[in-house]
C-alpha cells in the first residue's frame, strides 16, 4: 500500500492507533438486524476528518428496491445524506466527540420509513497504544528444534522486508519487528551469508529490527547469579556492533521472575521490562494482580530498579480477539476498570501461533 493510498481515506484514531476503512471492512457483516434499536452502534473511538476529531456511530440499514436517498439525524439534526442501491449497507455517520456520557437518538429514513434508534456516547480516552508485534519462542514445544529455528530465522527475514515496505509510511504506521530474544539473532549470524548479517545490523540502525534484552525465554528461577547476568550480555555487544543502546527486555509466556532479575537487568542497562505471561493457566495470581499496572521493580539490594509493565492478557491477545472497532472500545473499558492512570499504553501481538510470521495487517490498517 502505498502512503497516498493510507492517508486518502479516513482513519479512526483511538488510543493513538489510526484505524484505515479497509480495516473496518473486515468486521462489517451484512445482516439485517434484528430489531430497530441494533441498528446503530456507537463506536467509542475518534475519526479525524479535515483536521477534527469526530465520534462515530455505525449504522447498519438494509433497502428493497430502487436507488434511493437515505437521511440519517441525530437527536433531531440531519448530519448524513447519501444515496444507497438495494440491499444490505453499513456505514458511520460523524458527530462532535462528548466529553461526558450522552444518550443520543437516532434516525435514518429510507423510502419513507424511518428507523428510530438510541445509543450512549462515552468519551473517548486519549492515549497513545504502542504495538509490539513479535513471535513467541516456544523451542520444542509445538515444533521440532529445527524447524523452530528455521521459523525464527526466517521471521527476521520477512519482518526486515515488511518493515522496509512501510519506512515511507506516516510516523506511528511503520512496521517494527521486535525480536523478544535474542537467540534468533545469533542463530541468523552464525548461519546466514555476510550479505544476510549485514542487512540485520542495518535495519537494527534504521530502527526496523529492535533488539530486546535477553538471550533467551528462561525460566529465570533455574539460572544462578552468574547465569542471569550472562542472558544479557549477547543483546549488549549487539548493540555497539549496531550503534544502539539495548534497554528493554521481554519475557513471554513465563508467569515468574527471580528476584535478581531485578539486579542482573539493572546493570546491564535495561530499564524497562515487559512481562508477559500466557492469560490461560499455571500462571498464579500475576495476571490478576498486574496487568496494566506498571510498577518500579526494585532490587534486593536497594539500589537498582526496572520498570515493570504487564500488558492485558499478556502476550495472548492475539489468541483471543481481534483488533478493530469492537476493540476499541473494550481496551478502553479495561483502561477504566482498572483506573488507568497514563496517557500511553501498549499490547503484544504475537500472532495466532508460536512462531507466526511478521505481517502488514497494522502497518496497512
Amino acid at each position: 500500500m502505498q502512503r497516498r493510498e493510507l492517508l486518502k481515506d479516513l482513519s479512526i484514531l483511538a488510543g493513538g492507533a489510526l484505524w484505515a476503512n479497509s480495516a473496518w471492512a473486515a468486521f462489517i457483516t451484512d445482516e439485517k438486524p434484528s430489531s430497530p434499536v441494533s441498528f446503530a452502534s456507537p463506536i467509542r473511538g475518534l475519526v479525524r476528518k479535515n483536521g477534527k476529531l469526530l465520534q462515530p456511530v455505525q449504522l447498519t440499514i438494509r433497502h428493497d428496491g430502487t436507488d434511493t436517498t437515505a437521511i440519517t439525524k441525530l437527536n433531531g439534526r440531519e448530519i448524513d445524506r447519501r444515496v444507497i442501491p438495494s440491499g444490505s449497507h453499513v456505514f458511520r455517520v460523524l458527530t462532535p466527540a462528548v466529553s461526558a456520557p450522552q444518550q443520543v437518538e437516532v434516525e435514518c429514513e429510507v423510502d419513507g420509513k424511518t428507523t428510530l434508534g438510541s445509543v450512549e456516547l462515552r468519551p473517548v480516552r486519549r492515549v497513545q497504544v504502542y504495538i509490539l508485534r513479535h513471535s513467541h519462542h516456544d523451542l520444542g514445544y509445538t515444533d521440532l528444534q529445527a524447524t523452530v529455528e528455521d521459523q525464527q530465522i526466517r521471521n527476521i527475514s520477512i519482518g526486515m522486508d515488511v518493515a522496509r515496505r512501510t519506512a515511507g509510511y506516516p510516523e506511528g504506521a511503520r512496521f517494527v519487528w521486535n525480536l523478544a530474544v535474542q537467540w534468533c539473532a545469533d542463530l541468523l549470524l552464525r548461519r546466514k551469508s555476510q550479505e544476510e548479517k549485514a542487512a540485520l545490523i542495518e535495519a537494527v540502525r534504521n530502527g526496523w529490527v529492535s533488539l530486546n534484552g535477553m538471550y533467551a525465554n528462561e525460566l529465570t528461577g533455574l539460572c544462578r547469579p552468574e547465569e542471569l547476568l550472562q542472558l544479557f550480555r549477547f543483546s549488549r555487544g549487539l548493540g555497539r556492533e549496531c550503534g544502539v543502546s539495548v534497554d528493554s527486555a521481554m519475557l513471554s509466556d513465563v508467569p515468574g521472575f527471580t528476584w535478581g532479575m531485578a539486579t542482573a537487568m539493572s546493570q546491564a542497562g535495561i530499564r524497562y521490562f515487559s512481562a508477559a505471561p500466557s492469560l490461560f493457566d499455571r500462571i498464579g495470581t500475576i495476571m490478576a494482580e498486574w496487568q496494566e499496572k506498571p510498577f518500579w521493580w526494585v532490587s534486593p539490594s536497594g539500589n537498582e530498579k526496572v520498570l515493570v509493565w504487564v500488558p492485558w492478557t499478556g502476550y495472548a491477545m492475539s489468541h483471543v480477539m481481534k483488533v478493530g472497532p469492537e476493540w476499541v472500545g473494550t481496551y478502553q473499558d479495561r483502561l477504566d476498570a482498572v483506573n488507568f492512570a497514563y496517557d500511553i499504553s501498549y499490547i503484544r501481538w504475537s500472532g495466532h501461533a508460536t512462531t507466526p510470521n511478521p505481517t502488514l495487517r497494522f502497518a496497512s490498517s
